[in-house]
């Protein structure tokens, strides 16, 4: 009798060594990568660590989940993606400039697809991936948070005037961020609390004035809408009486001379950050345009050479301000015409199944999710790359365990 018990306690140590190792690297995961802390600290000197630490932590612990408890591996999905995605970044290097910007490019996509598979192994486990969820939720309200406590404090972390951007200093990828943020979180959030969560998001990203966050965020919005994820009568009520008071706010704010970089200004500001008024106003933000003219330059470069494109890193060392704003057109241009595949198959094989398996609410979220991810490779070329789009990707292609939450009808 004791030589049975014996395997059993060795297997059941091995396996709470197991979770916890998945539940540090997931924490790890959203607190610094997520969050986008790690990447401001480091700027900032406020960390002496670089991003890529917390990277090999989190990569640490998913190799020791994985040596520990060997049979929990998760779903294959994104792994079979991941290694598609390296293989295209490095035999695309062969036939680049070769250069040490292309060679950074082939290693950062390679280290995006390990993370991804990283990501994988940690959420292999049911009570990881409700802990990361939540601490997704945590995440993202503090996110709203400071990009409230920057409109009167500008510039602290964002590096564009009027426009919040907490620890991403991107506005656009602040967004981003808010917006994947809140799919991700959606499932753990009390039924009763949902609109209003949404709502709070919804007034982070409109701090961001980004307009493709904006827009991804109205379309994800309309999805759980049309999926009863939400309800209209309450979102609509909330909606009313918050646009009230945030407007009764500002107002007295700007009056007192608390936004007084915005004073006079603010709706000249907004409209030409939005692209709304007149069609004088609306030329005056060249952003638009000049995305236009990076798109229509790679898919020039497509012309040229439909078949391999120019390899890796050619929309980075290319004789143009910026990259491609489009990771569509960006594959096209740097892998030729089988690039064109890679986005549609990882949205293919993320887009989630067996709804007899999973919640209507995980399954409603997960779709928006995909739709987000979609959405948002048409105003961003890193979309493979983003921590917050790959933990995301990560969590819903995981294989609900039996007795999951995640598998309650």
């Amino acid at each position: 009798m004791t030589a049975v018990m014996i395997p059993t306690i060795v297997i059941d140590r091995t396996s709470k060594l197991a979770r916890v190792a998945r539940h540090v690297g997931a924490l790890v995961a959203v607190a610094f990568l997520f969050s986008g802390f790690s990447t401001w600290a480091f700027n900032t000197g406020a960390l002496p660590l670089p991003p890529l630490a917390f990277m090999l932590v989190v990569l640490a612990c998913a190799g020791a989940a994985l040596l520990l408890e060997p049979a929990r591996v998760g779903g294959a999905r994104v792994k079979i993606w991941s290694a598609a995605s390296a293989c295209f970044a490095m035999l695309a290097f062969l036939w680049s400039s070769g250069s040490e910007v292309a060679l950074q490019e082939a290693q950062t996509r390679t280290l995006s697809a390990m993370l991804l598979v990283g990501f994988s192994l940690l959420m292999a486990d049911a009570s990881t991936r409700t802990l990361t969820r939540r601490a997704i939720a945590v995440c993202t309200l503090l996110t709203v948070a400071i990009n409230v406590w920057e409109i009167t404090h500008p510039m602290t972390f964002s590096m564009a005037l009027g426009r919040s951007a907490s620890f991403y200093v991107n506005p656009n990828i602040a967004g981003a961020a808010l917006v994947s943020g809140m799919l991700l979180a959606f499932p753990v959030v009390p039924a009763r609390l949902r609109e209003a969560f949404v709502l709070l998001v919804g007034a982070g990203v409109f701090l961001t004035l980004s307009r493709g966050a904006l827009l991804c965020f109205g379309i994800v919005v309309a999805v759980l809408l049309a999926s009863r994820m939400l309800r209209v009568k309450r979102l609509s009520l909330l909606s009313g009486g918050s646009t009230l008071l945030v407007a009764s706010v500002m107002g007295a704010m700007m009056a007192s001379g608390e936004l007084s970089y915005l004073s006079g200004g603010a709706e000249r500001f907004v409209k030409q950050r939005l692209g709304i008024g007149s069609r004088e106003e609306f030329s005056a933000d060249v952003s638009a345009s000049s995305r236009s003219q990076l798109a229509m330059h790679a898919l020039d470069m497509f012309g040229d050479r439909p078949l391999t494109g120019y390899g890796t890193g050619a929309t980075v060392e290319w004789n143009e301000p910026e990259s491609t704003h489009n990771i569509y057109v960006r594959h096209l241009a740097e892998y030729g015409v089988l690039g064109a595949l890679l986005m549609p198959a990882l949205l293919l094989l993320a887009w989630p199944r067996h709804r007899q398996r999973a919640s209507r609410v995980y399954h409603g979220a997960a779709q928006a999710f995909v739709t987000f991810v979609a959405l948002w490779g048409l105003f961003s070329h890193n979309v493979a790359d983003d921590t917050f789009v790959l933990i995301g990707l990560a969590l819903i292609t995981a294989l609900p365990d039996q007795h999951d939450p995640e598998s309650v009808p």
